[in-house]
């Protein structure tokens, strides 16, 4: 199904265009209580060639549908969903939500609720924080999730990606999540929620950038092996704002947990009674010379190291605006102590 066979392409429904597309299914998520939903099927229902519809009333039955490596796209309408929803096998899928934004009602953004989902999948990251559920979990391969808010509120996560080893999904344990691209979103734990994106052994090329991850209690990102290595991936262009006690990278102290990985120029920013544990923690133990470089700490605490680790062309920043020096660039390989 091409896309110009939507009126006016997807563009015009808030889809943001990264590249291009190839000639996949694309299959659109609607709420069936909407008010426009009668006039959406009007206008956008079909069946694909392969037999199935093109609208769904949850992002579970539109993955379902979906097939590998054919590039097909779910387009997420507005609204509430309470779901964690499990994609595996599905190499290539982009979901895509329709619009950005933070908004808490059920007709801003698509807003993923894991803690009102009838499925849940829970599990315990090997540093110890212990969703019940997340809104996504990926164990699949050039896999892209933007445009979402996701809500940790009641200890939730925001997303689960890698082998399943770790992730609460039982018989998945070679299912990794090579080129997998998140972007664009917010993860908003609010103080409540645990982890916003857990990296358990997502294999090669994990590209992580321009989300907004705020006050998660346990990590915004938390990474371990899993069941394969967190090699070559990036982390950058986020932003982090601290809860009171958390981390805005967790790396756990095993071998490839984060194997050639880049962490850079994010900000990483203390609020109003919060702060970091640690802005960026990488734990005795972890391998792989991680490179932090041109990152942002408005912080108080910002880094703990490996002695294998690089820190280049970062901003450590004091409180008050007339300090004066108040921005430092320091170049060096880390000595394992905080900066």
């Amino acid at each position: 199904m091409s896309l110009t066979n939507y009126p006016n392409g997807i563009s015009s429904f808030g889809v943001p265009i990264y590249g291009g597309f190839s000639a996949g299914n694309v299959y659109w998520v609607k709420k069936a209580a909407d008010a426009d939903y009668s006039q959406f099927i009007v206008d956008r229902q079909t069946a694909h060639s392969d037999g199935s519809m093109s609208i769904h009333n949850t992002i579970q039955a539109a993955v379902d549908a979906a097939s590998a490596n054919r590039g097909d796209v779910i387009c997420v309408c507005g609204g509430k969903w309470k779901e964690d929803v499990l994609v595996v096998g599905k190499d290539g899928l982009r979901i895509i939500g329709l619009g950005y934004g933070t908004g808490g009602t059920d007709y801003g953004a698509p807003r993923m609720r894991p803690g009102d989902a009838t499925t849940k999948y829970p599990f315990t990251t090997k540093i110890g924080s212990e969703p019940q559920a997340a809104g996504f979990h990926i164990l699949s391969r050039n896999v892209e999730i933007s445009g979402f808010y996701f809500d940790g509120g009641g200890g939730y996560a925001g997303v689960y990606a890698g082998g399943g080893l770790n992730g609460g999904v039982t018989g998945y344990t070679t299912e990794n999540c090579s080129g997998l691209w998140v972007h664009n979103n917010f993860f908003r734990g609010g103080s409540e929620g645990q982890v916003g994106l857990y990296m358990n052994g997502v294999r090669f090329g994990a590209v992580v950038e321009n989300n907004i991850f705020e006050r998660w209690t346990g990590a915004a990102i938390e990474m371990d092996a899993g069941n394969a290595s967190n090699e070559a991936c990036i982390i950058k262009n986020n932003q982090f704002i601290a809860d009171n006690g958390g981390y805005g990278v967790n790396i756990y102290g095993e071998a490839n947990s984060s194997l050639g990985c880049q962490i850079d120029h994010n900000v990483f920013g203390d609020r109003v009674s919060h702060a970091f544990t640690m802005a960026i923690m990488n734990n005795t133990g972890s391998t792989g010379c991680t490179v932090i470089a041109g990152n942002n700490f408005a912080c108080a605490h910002c880094l703990d190291l490996t002695t294998a680790d690089w820190v280049s062309g970062n901003s450590f920043g004091f409180a008050g605006s007339a300090t004066e020096g108040s921005n430092l660039f320091i170049t060096e390989a880390a000595s394992g102590a905080e900066a």
